[in-house]
């Protein structure tokens, strides 16, 4: 589909920081033109039918942005890769741009996308979390060069999060390339907006202790909402 771009980049992309060499997530990112949702959300799920007929045995899931400056914008990601994956998908790139073309690159602007890892050791990883009914997605962003106080930070985090969260899974992700490394990003997984109630203040136990090296990594804090859309997901032999 959309990421014939992005995998053109790949081979200039560091592998040194090693996170979950089984856990890399291409994302990819479109605002939808005005007037023109239901044209883009049947467009791209005939794009979907014709990856499926071509043998395309990669998972994608995707979601649409429902608050923020950025409500509306489309984000689909492609989960659970090793690097190497990324030099053989085995869908043609030609015919791929093509059939873009033909069904929903029409209907969006402004694409954007990115490679990120996922940090397991902070994280609380639940199988198919990516397939909730929301997400609720954190970008934190730390002072430049503070990677002891960022990972003291996610480190005296994690116990708070489980705890606050109350089962629900919680995954962090660096990016590797296409966007700010010096910003992290937290997904929360819901399945009803209710759950929302349990991020309220979810950071605020942590501000309020004792001041720390990884305290002060923490530059700013902003969130989001996304919501899952099955009809514009596609995950080949999976219920």
């Amino acid at each position: 589909m959309r990421r014939v771009i992005l995998f053109s980049v790949f081979m200039c992309i560091t592998l040194a920081s090693g996170y979950a060499q089984g856990k890399v997530f291409a994302f990819f990112e479109y605002d939808i033109r005005e007037g023109m949702k239901a044209s883009f959300i049947n467009g791209y799920a005939k794009d979907l039918e014709w990856q499926q007929s071509q043998g395309d045995d990669w998972c994608w899931a995707g979601w649409f942005v429902l608050n923020g400056d950025r409500r509306g914008r489309f984000i689909d990601a492609t989960p659970d890769h090793t690097w190497k994956d990324f030099d053989n998908w085995k869908i043609d790139a030609s015919e791929n741009s093509r059939h873009n073309r033909i069904h929903w690159l029409p209907y969006v602007e402004n694409p954007s996308g990115s490679y990120r890892e996922v940090m397991e050791r902070y994280s609380s990883y639940a199988k198919k979390w990516y397939r909730s009914k929301y997400l609720q997605v954190y970008y934190m962003r730390m002072h430049s060069g503070e990677v002891a106080g960022s990972n003291q930070f996610l480190s005296d985090l994690k116990p708070l999060l489980e705890d606050k969260l109350q089962g629900r899974p919680f995954v962090w992700m660096k990016t590797v390339s296409g966007g700010d490394p010096d910003t992290y990003l937290l997904f929360v997984g819901l399945n009803k907006l209710e759950d929302l109630q349990l991020c309220s203040e979810l950071f605020r136990e942590y501000s309020s202790g004792k001041e720390n090296q990884g305290k002060r990594a923490v530059k700013e804090i902003i969130s989001e909402l996304w919501g899952y859309s099955d009809k514009l997901s596609l995950f080949p032999g999976r219920k």
